[in-house]
Order: structure tokens, then sequence, then C-alpha cells
């Protein structure tokens, strides 16, 4: 609140963080608030990759149990019960944060084959594309990168519905909002994304054509620049 006290504008990435600070009122009275699509993906170094027909699912984040790495392990392990031949990828690494995976949970991951571990990656681009569906269980976001490079690939996102990962997805039609911390749910919306496989490619083509129109960073960074250069014009 102090920080934001002689702010003309302030910029958030989701409407719920805007509804909140305006709730609690951490933004001046007189203060002018606006929403941008995070911030944004340049769609051109993101080429779209062509799907394969195995079930192939990817995470990328920070190994912290607020992104859902948790449950996307448990939700893992109980479909391959079902279908053995699924793949779960999962790119990071050990984080400081105090709720951290700790590196003994992640190398008994490995060991029992939950999931195929890739590390901490510096490009991201080859992995999203030999992945078919691109999932982020997080308890809560600004506006998920990841995601974002994911749908400029042409990737269906399974994701949960809350701030910041909510605004990335048309439920059914680039992909599936399930409840966060909750693993049978993330389970149920897997084996639907593998017994639906048919519906990959209007998805992946939904998500690419989502990343263009409304998260593209030349558009993004174009939406800021206008703001700033007229933020009179811009009403709370």
């Amino acid at each position: 609140k102090f920080a934001l006290k002689c702010t003309d504008t302030v910029f958030f990435q989701n409407p719920d963080d805007e509804r909140l600070f305006r709730q609690l009122g951490l933004i001046a009275p007189n203060s002018h608030s606006c929403i941008v699509n995070g911030s944004g993906v340049c769609t051109a170094e993101y080429p779209v990759s062509k799907l394969t027909e195995a079930p192939n699912f990817l995470l990328i984040a920070r190994l912290i149990g607020d992104k859902g790495i948790r449950e996307y392990v448990a939700a893992s392990k109980l479909v391959k019960q079902v279908y053995p031949n699924a793949k779960f990828s999962l790119a990071g690494w050990i984080d400081s944060n105090p709720d951290a995976i700790k590196k003994k949970e992640l190398d008994q991951w490995i060991a029992d084959d939950s999931v195929n571990f890739l590390g901490k990656l510096s490009d991201v681009r080859q992995s999203i594309s030999e992945s078919n569906i691109y999932v982020l269980p997080s308890y809560r976001e600004g506006m998920p990168r990841t995601v974002l490079e994911a749908m400029a690939i042409g990737r269906p996102i399974l994701t949960t519905d809350v701030p910041g990962c909510r605004d990335t997805v048309i439920d059914h039609e680039n992909g599936l909002l399930v409840a966060a911390k909750d693993s049978d749910a993330l389970r149920g919306a897997m084996m639907w994304f593998i017994e639906h496989s048919a519906v990959w490619h209007d998805m992946a083509s939904a998500s690419r054509n989502l990343a263009c129109q409304k998260f593209d960073a030349n558009k993004v960074n174009q939406h800021i620049a206008d703001i700033i250069q007229a933020p009179i014009a811009i009403t709370s």
C-alpha cells in the first residue's frame, strides 16, 4: 500500500489480482488500474509443431508445492495404472522456497518412474514440442509464462481454475480447467485427454490462435506503451 501510494496507474496481469487489491484498499482511490495479458509471448519465436499420437504430458515449473507438483505426480501414478503407455515429463529444479520439493522426494519419483525428469531447461521449446498436453496445476499465478509458450507452440492446456491460470483457457476449447489441490480431478482430466485424442488438434489450434490474438508480446507491449503515454484515459 505504501509503495503504490503515489502511483498514477497500476498494471495487473489478471482481473482477480486487481479486484483483490481494490477490495483490500491497497490502491489509492485516485489511482487508475489496468489489466494487461501477462508479459506476453513472442509467438514468432515459438512456432507450431505437430502433435504425436502417444499421450505425453509435460509440466515445467519451479519445484515447489504451490505449483501443484505433488498433485501432478500423484495423478500420473493413478493414470499409469490404467494407461501404462502414458508419459509424464517434469522440468525444473530444486528451489530454496520453504515449500520446495526435497531432493529425496524427487529421487523417489524418478526411481519409481512416476515422472520423466528433464532437469532445468535453458530452452523449453523442444520439450514442449515433444509433448502433447501441457499441464500446470498451480495454486495461483500472475500469468503463467510456460502456459503461454505452450499455447504458442500449439498445445492443449490442462490447468487449474485459479487466478492467472484460468485466464489462459477457454474450457473445452483450448484445454481443461480443474480445481486446484485436487489430484483426483487432475487424474480425471488427464484420462479425459487420453480418451479424447481426436480433439487434440482442434484444441492445439485454438491455443495457438489465442496466443496470437491475445497474448502476443507485440500486442501486450503496445497496450502497455499506449497506457503509459496517456494514463489519464484509463478508468478504474
